[in-house]
């Protein structure tokens, strides 16, 4: 089988990236697979082979605006240098996507799409794009924010290409149900969820303890992640400044970096919990934090999956998420964990409460979840989902064309 795949994930050209390390397990299951990152001059190299079977590839494009039309060449190129079956497949329905989707119907080769992100949530769709438009300076303060709504109006394109790729790759049942919904028949529609070493956090042992760290609080909330407005962390500061009028105990620790950073921090301290609302930098050692909070925290107002809760609820962390990503498939509520809507700050303070009160309740989710997440796929098991998504979509894909 040979995979060509189209990617926006510069962390490949890093040699002892996750993401690099993923590639070479998927290899041995492809055959041949290269890949082509999306990118301007000096992101990687023009064409790096990684063992017998990875070849990665930069478009090494002048701007962003040429990211697509150079994927498109350049993966003609390579389609055409080798006289095979090809399988095209791409990371996303945006900026890939289209790329992808058109290199492989002019060359007689199988689509295959991966979606990694709700964007048929109202999260994702509505409120995003209606905070970008009322707030158009956000375009000159961050790149990203222009991405994000450029996003949102090729939003009809992303469903066209979904209902046209001969077979599509979703993270969550969630997600599976949505694109069911579009009139994509299942056999159509493999799930993979992210994978996660539960092992690791099943038999970490913490380095050190934040109640020890933090003596002053006896109950600590932890939530980690981006500091990007998705994650709804001023949503879940305000909800914190409800917990702590009854919990004078509680500290909430926020773990992560992104430009939200100095945001956040100023909404501490307006309402009053600067000594009790801590955000530290990224770390390595999460399942410490983990191991030793008495609640874990997800506020995001949408999530493709949601790695964070998965390491939380291994870790053994009582979880509070709201309803996005693996909620209701992992996360089943009053059973591994607490639910709760979207944006309803009441709600959500009312949940990290019930929490922080009730530590054989608390304790009883913890001990739940912990048993629920060991029914995740192995390693092996999931690169053979990836495998049976690829080679599924590669037959569908001499299917159209005979017909």
């Amino acid at each position: 089988m040979n995979i060509l795949m189209f990617s926006n994930d510069r962390a490949i050209f890093e040699k002892d990236s996750s993401v690099r390390v993923r590639l070479l397990e998927q290899v041995e299951f492809a055959g041949k697979l290269h890949v082509i990152v999306l990118g301007t001059k000096g992101t990687g190299t023009a064409e790096e082979k990684v063992g017998k079977h990875l070849i990665i590839y930069s478009t090494q494009s002048t701007s962003r605006f040429f990211y697509m039309s150079d994927a498109y060449h350049l993966g003609r190129r390579i389609i055409q240098k080798h006289k095979d079956d090809w399988l095209v497949t791409a990371q996303d329905p945006f900026w890939s996507g289209p790329a992808a989707f058109l290199l492989a119907r002019t060359s007689g080769s199988a689509f295959h799409l991966q979606l990694h992100t709700d964007i048929f949530s109202r999260g994702w769709r509505g409120r995003s794009l209606l905070r970008r438009l009322l707030h158009p300076w956000l375009f000159f303060r961050d790149m990203n924010e222009l991405r994000s709504l450029l996003e949102r109006l090729l939003y009809p394109m992303a469903l066209f290409l979904l209902r046209h790729a001969d077979g599509v790759r979703v993270i969550s049942e969630r997600l599976a149900r949505s694109v069911r919904s579009l009139g994509v028949p299942a056999e159509r529609i493999t799930k993979v969820p992210i994978f996660t070493d539960t092992q690791y956090f099943f038999n970490a042992t913490p380095t050190f303890d934040l109640h020890r760290s933090y003596p002053d609080f006896s109950r600590i909330v932890l939530s980690i992640g981006r500091l990007q407005p998705e994650k709804n962390y001023h949503g879940l500061i305000r909800a914190f400044a409800r917990v702590h009028k009854e919990h004078d105990d509680a500290l909430l620790l926020i773990v992560g970096s992104g430009p939200e950073r100095e945001r956040l921090l100023f909404l501490a301290a307006s309402l009053g919990l600067e000594d009790c609302v801590k955000i530290l930098p990224w770390a390595r050692d999460v399942a410490t934090y983990y191991k030793t909070c008495d609640v874990y925290v997800q506020p995001s107002t949408y999530e493709g999956w949601g790695l964070a809760v998965i390491e939380a609820m291994a870790s053994g962390a009582p979880v509070v998420m709201t309803d996005v990503g693996c909620a209701g498939e992992i996360v089943i509520p009053e059973e591994t964990g607490l639910v709760v809507p979207v944006g309803d700050e009441k709600v959500l303070t009312h949940a990290i409460s019930r929490l922080l009160d009730n530590h054989a309740f608390a304790l009883t989710l913890a001990t739940n979840g912990h048993r629920e997440v060991k029914k995740l796929a192995t390693k092996a098991e999931t690169l053979m989902l990836y495998k049976t998504s690829w080679q599924q979509a590669l037959l569908r894909g001499h299917q159209r064309r005979k017909n």
